[in-house]
């Protein structure tokens, strides 16, 4: 367990990845202000087995039910024009990643209510929570647990969880469920 993101050394859990990175945490504008980050993906983009990236985010324009609460839970110390400030940083960041490593990168813009922010490194989950709260989710608990994401990810594709898949794997199953619904009801970005 973490107190706030920046003790749970995101840079170099980024930096270390091999294979894959799935990032659904709503907004990126931080990733492009902090070169720590950005480098850190870099790092991994850069390994020659590394698969994809895939980056969830979520649409400013679309004004469904949930979009204007979730907004406001992300950041409840903006302004509407600083939120698309955020957006507008957001999307900057993902459109120079997807540039600078062509064909690597995957973004989704979704349509489905996040539930939990989670960045999914190779077989580690880190994830924290989303909360009515002045306090930001960067600054909340974050946890971090060991799964077998290739599994996860192929039992989320048809939605079957084998028989004999232990609680651990169940409980972990739920982040795979959540980004896989959050992708299929994605717009994909052409970058």
């Amino acid at each position: 367990m973490y107190v706030g993101l920046h003790t749970a050394s995101l840079p170099q859990v980024l930096a270390e990845a091999r294979q894959r990175i799935v990032l659904h945490m709503a907004l990126y504008a931080e990733f492009g202000r902090m070169p720590a980050l950005a480098e850190a993906l870099h790092t991994a983009l850069a390994q020659p087995a590394f698969r994809r990236l895939q980056v969830i985010t979520v649409p400013l324009a679309s004004r469904r039910g949930w979009v204007d609460e979730f907004l406001h839970a992300l950041r409840p110390d903006l302004t509407a024009v600083q939120m698309e400030h955020e957006f507008a940083a957001s999307r900057d960041f993902i459109v120079r990643l997807a540039a600078r490593h062509e064909g690597l990168v995957e973004v989704y813009e979704t349509h489905a209510l996040p539930c939990a922010p989670c960045v999914i490194v190779d077989d580690r989950i880190l994830f924290g929570h989303y909360a009515h709260s002045p306090v930001p989710m960067e600054q909340g608990f974050w946890f971090s647990v060991a799964a077998p994401m290739d599994d996860l990810f192929k039992w989320a594709e048809t939605g079957v969880l084998p028989r004999d898949a232990t609680p651990r794997h169940r409980a972990a199953f739920r982040f795979a469920c959540d980004c896989r619904n959050a992708m299929r009801q994605a717009k994909r970005m052409l970058l």
